[in-house]
């Protein structure tokens, strides 16, 4: 369907508190529609094709419970079509840095490579 990828970006686009003050029975499709203009908005764009994971995501919880935010890859094509997608949590993790763990005991490895330095100065 698409052609040429043009633009691809990730989001996250958070529904709260923006959905404090409507009836619990709308949650849901009105999440659905804020996705929708968050993306035409940014992307300067009316023809949006969602993927099923993002619908399944948005009503795995039902209708009164929607979730505070969702991560989203979007893709433009040349012929001006968005395609919208879930970010998995496997992508997730690729997007954020692995923090560096920090320890102040030195580890096994350190205590026999000390070890075997001690025998070579005997």
């Amino acid at each position: 369907m698409s052609h040429e990828i043009v633009l691809e970006r990730v989001y996250t686009i958070p529904f709260y508190p923006k959905m404090n003050g409507i009836p619990r029975t709308k949650r849901a499709p009105r999440a659905m529609r804020m996705i929708r203009e968050f993306v035409s908005k940014h992307l300067k764009s009316d023809e949006l094709i969602f993927d099923a994971e993002v619908n399944e995501f948005i009503w795995a919880r039902g209708i009164q419970k929607p979730p505070r935010k969702i991560t989203v890859r979007v893709v433009k094509s040349d012929d001006n079509v968005v395609e919208i997608f879930l970010v998995s949590s496997k992508d997730q993790e690729i997007l954020t840095p692995e923090p560096i763990p920090i320890s102040t005991e030195p580890s096994e490895t350190d205590l026999d490579s000390e070890e075997d330095f001690d025998e070579d100065e005997e």
